[in-house]
């Protein structure tokens, strides 16, 4: 039997084309995690410096409020947010990214979600986070925002083929807990985008 020889022209020992395909799909999986890293990097800049130390107890109860809206509007049980405040009665620096970031990318998904339906019903901005009673308040916008149950609806509806959800146009948004974005529309891990899920993997 012939041996099989290699096309004409082509340089010896040049990697398989699967290898090839192999390198370029690890290139792309780099330059998104790149992207994310600096996406996530960004909004956790962006955490402003309160006026005064934050309540260790206020910070913690904002943790706990997050991570049950979480799971109320996802309609499971999501991994929960955890910041280590060392045993510290006041927190005198910015909210830690893990907190600060996956509660700024919520409201921004709560903005866009069900056709942006939603839109300015739930507003904290970043500025208001600055003392006490800025976590206070955005500890009860969460609350109220995990009894509505037509945004829990709109939160866990399926993303369709153009990339938004069934019944309303939405832009990928930044992912949720643990650090991944909720991104892209519903709130399961399943749903989330590639860009999602790498910017989740990274807080």
């Amino acid at each position: 039997m012939a041996e099989m020889m290699p096309p004409a022209g082509a340089p010896k020992g040049a990697p398989p084309a699967g290898a090839d395909a192999a390198a370029m799909r690890e290139r792309a999986a780099n330059a998104m995690m790149d992207k994310e890293r600096a996406r996530y990097e960004a909004m956790a800049a962006a955490a402003p410096k309160p006026t005064k130390p934050y309540s260790a107890k206020t910070v913690q109860t904002l943790i706990d409020t997050f991570n049950e809206t979480i799971d109320k509007l996802g309609g499971q049980d999501l991994p929960a947010v955890e910041v280590d405040l060392a045993g510290a009665e006041r927190w005198e620096q910015p909210l830690p990214p893990a907190i600060f970031v996956p509660l700024t990318a919520l409201f921004q998904a709560v903005d866009q979600v069900g056709g942006g339906k939603f839109s300015g019903k739930y507003t904290v901005e970043p500025g208001e986070l600055v003392d006490d009673n800025g976590l206070r308040m955005a500890a009860g916008q969460l609350m109220r925002m995990g009894n509505d149950a037509m945004l829990a609806k709109a939160m866990q509806a399926p993303i369709n083929a153009s990339g938004g959800q069934a019944g309303g146009e939405m832009e990928g948004a930044p992912a949720m807990k643990g650090g991944p974005a909720m991104k892209g529309g519903a709130m399961t891990r399943g749903s989330m985008g590639d860009e999602d899920k790498a910017l989740m993997e990274s807080m």
